[in-house]
């Protein structure tokens, strides 16, 4: 797990796959839940996919969006969806790009914008 938070650090999404059955690992582990085999290395994921559900909150004085993304790794995310050109309509379906993830003070995020 020191990995994927250095990863996180330093802007790189990581996660583990086993070498064993070649089985990509979500949450990442030291150890293949599906044959056990602790013949891990990790390896950066990809950062196209797919908004699954997303929802509105005003939380602060302007609207932030939060979404549930689907990697194209089949990893699904928790994040941010910033909508910089105010001409994108999001609907479930829409896809999506991680552009920035990272740790602030101990907590994880993850942001994406629509392409």
């Amino acid at each position: 797990m020191q990995k994927f938070i250095e990863s996180l650090k330093t802007g790189k999404l990581t996660t583990s796959k086993c070498m064993s059955c070649e089985d990509l690992i979500w949450p990442p582990s030291d150890v293949c839940p599906k044959c056990l085999s602790d013949n891990i290395e990790w390896v950066e994921v990809g950062s196209n996919g797919k908004l699954l559900e997303f929802s509105e909150s005003m939380i602060t004085d302007k609207p932030v969006i939060f979404g549930m993304v689907e990697l194209n790794e089949s990893i699904r995310l928790l994040g941010r969806i910033i909508c910089n050109d105010g001409g994108i309509e999001l609907k479930k379906g829409s896809s999506v790009k991680l552009t920035k993830c990272g740790m602030e003070d101990n907590d994880v995020y993850y942001e994406f914008q629509p392409m």
